[in-house]
């Protein structure tokens, strides 16, 4: 799998970051008012943890899964600095079972990164009824990252397989020099 690099480029970046456990999106915590307001969540490409620790936090509990076995090192003992409770998973997420022995969510969480749309559908049959996806990503490529290409950034027709799900919300927004997209479905 490759996203912006493989598994070894992803260790060495999570493996040269400091100790200390870099800050929740700001979109997750603006758009808490469209999820429910408890149940069991599935942080998707959850990196070391800064959202799944969050949400944590707010009294979710949470699956982690991610492709870089260091970045789920740095979770799970960032999630014991914080006494957290996330069971985290190293899975790969290109590959067509990735999602066939995960539990039913009540919300997915997907964060800068972009899943093959063809995994969508499949995903979805792990939301429970009015269960939420929310997507955040990059609709442009940023000047201040050369890892980000175009195949890393999210359009419309990633979700053209999500026929059991209901557009809430899209946003279009800026953060610094990155322009993002975030989209939020239900699923009927």
């Amino acid at each position: 799998m490759i996203y912006m690099g493989d598994a070894s480029w992803w260790d060495n970046r999570f493996d040269s970051r400091g100790a200390k456990l870099m800050m929740h999106d700001s979109k997750l915590e603006e758009d808490m008012k469209y999820f429910p307001e408890k149940g069991k969540v599935l942080d998707v490409a959850c990196g070391d943890g800064r959202n799944s620790i969050f949400l944590s936090k707010q009294g979710y509990v949470v699956d982690a899964i991610d492709f870089s076995k260091v970045a789920l090192d740095r979770l799970n003992n960032f999630a014991n600095m914080e006494e957290q409770s996330i069971r985290t998973t190293q899975i790969d997420l290109s590959d067509e079972v990735t999602f066939a022995k995960l539990d039913e969510y009540d919300l997915v969480i997907i964060n800068h990164f972009r899943l093959d749309k063809s995994l969508y559908p499949e995903l979805s049959n792990h939301l429970k009824e009015n269960g939420v996806l929310w997507v955040n990503g990059f609709r442009e490529i940023p000047g201040n990252n050369p890892n980000i290409t175009g195949r890393d950034l999210l359009s419309d027709d990633d979700f053209a397989g999500l026929e059991n799900c209901t557009l809430e919300s899209k946003d279009t927004y800026e953060n610094g020099e990155h322009k993002l997209v975030r989209y939020i479905w239900t699923k009927k």
